[in-house]
């Protein structure tokens, strides 16, 4: 990469890692706002899917304001005003108050995705590379924030968490306010499938890829069920089965995994096609999300990092797609769609996993998270065959080009 590309992976993976801060820090405090409240889980729970909902609402105009703005501007938008809603989170004095709030937060922060993302998309060369960066970046962040709004609390109580978090969206803002970010010109037109000619997808054909980006957005609300409700509830699952005073801190063991996920995936989508290596990597989630619902213990710290691990190794991949399905030049509203798909309506996985914690415990949300994976899984196998069905097309296509030139 150039200084230009490492510049902009710097200042995006900067942005991502606080977005994930504070989308993570009300899960982690989850257990002393019910106390605090005196809240059932089903309460917060609704108020997780309210903020999911918010948080995946902003992608859509994010998308647009990013391909008519630029991403340096939305992204000044979206944590500057994080920066007045955390603290608004923070001085909440009722449930009510909180979810008024946190919606306002998850609508704010929710502006970061399509923005940061679509930046990386269009500006580096080794786009798969670039996107494993910045997903590591991601759950660097989500690392963080059980240590940083733990401590925070410690201090204090919980609504320190979110002061702390308004105070580095606040100087997040104004770096990126005063930061020059350069896209390379004609980045934004991606290649499609490495196995076709340059010129083969013309306007009259490009339709044929409709349907696949759709697939891609339902695979985006079924993996955001999943990660709605894990993430919800992983501190308190570890609290309930492992550690009760600091099991919530050892979601950071699994999210760091997840970092090295989203690398390892990212990687391998710039050396593989990404159809038949989702389908994979989606199989490969399933087990050990289903055994963080059975095992208690230490074990239970080893099967959920597995879990996050393969979770997050799926991410590039998905994004990757998105990109490769996605109209030249609309890029940045592709992935507003897709973060709608999976934060928005995604985000009902949050009362989903709710209902099933309220009813019976941690333990049957993540079976019951387990069993809305495999439609992720369904899905990659759809769009792999698909894919393969445009290859063999392709080829066809090739070789009686071929015979005519010789007749």
């Amino acid at each position: 990469m150039n200084p230009g590309e490492r510049r902009i992976i710097t200042y995006v993976a900067m942005a991502h890692g606080l977005a994930h801060i504070l989308e993570l820090t009300y899960p982690v405090m989850l257990s002393r706002i019910e106390d605090d409240f005196e809240l059932r889980a089903v309460v917060t729970g609704a108020i997780a899917t309210i903020f999911g909902w918010a948080f995946g609402s902003s992608a859509i105009p994010a998308g647009f304001l990013a391909d008519r703005l630029g991403s340096r501007q939305v992204l000044v938008y979206a944590f500057g005003g994080s920066a007045v809603m955390a603290v608004l989170v923070g001085l909440s004095p009722n449930a009510w108050f909180l979810g008024a709030a946190l919606l306002g937060l998850g609508l704010t922060a929710g502006l970061y995705h399509p923005a940061g993302i679509s930046l990386v998309a269009q500006a580096v060369r080794q786009r798969g590379i670039g996107l494993g960066f910045h997903g590591v970046a991601g759950n660097v962040g989500q690392a963080m924030a059980p240590a940083l709004a733990i401590g925070l609390a410690a201090l204090y109580d919980w609504r320190l968490a979110f002061f702390g978090g308004a105070a580095l969206s606040a100087v997040l803002a104004l770096v990126m306010a005063t930061t020059r970010l350069n896209v390379r010109e004609g980045a934004e037109t991606v290649i499609v499938d490495a196995a076709e000619e340059a010129g083969d997808r013309s306007p009259k054909e490009g339709n044929r890829y409709f349907v696949p980006l759709l697939l891609v957005y339902a695979a985006f609300i079924v993996s955001g069920m999943v990660y709605r409700g894990a993430i919800t509830y992983l501190p308190k699952h570890l609290e309930d089965f492992f550690n009760e005073d600091f099991g919530g801190a050892f979601v950071t063991v699994a999210l760091l995994t997840g970092a090295a996920g989203q690398l390892i995936g990212g990687s391998l989508s710039q050396r593989y096609r990404l159809e038949p290596l989702a389908p994979v990597i989606c199989l490969l989630t399933i087990p050990p999300l289903i055994l963080t619902g059975i095992v208690t213990g230490p074990g239970l710290v080893v099967v959920a990092s597995a879990f996050v691990f393969f979770y997050f190794a799926a991410q590039p991949l998905w994004t990757g797609l998105i990109a490769d399905y996605s109209p030249p030049g609309a890029i940045g509203r592709s992935y507003g769609f897709s973060f709608f798909a999976g934060f928005g309506l995604g985000g009902t996985g949050g009362i989903i996993a709710g209902v099933f914690v309220d009813v019976w415990d941690t333990q049957a949300a993540f079976l019951g998270l387990s069993a809305i994976m495999v439609g992720s899984l369904l899905i990659a196998l759809v769009l792999w065959a698909m894919a393969e069905k445009r290859r063999q097309g392709a080829g066809d296509r090739r070789q009686e080009t071929g015979a005519g030139a010789e007749v």
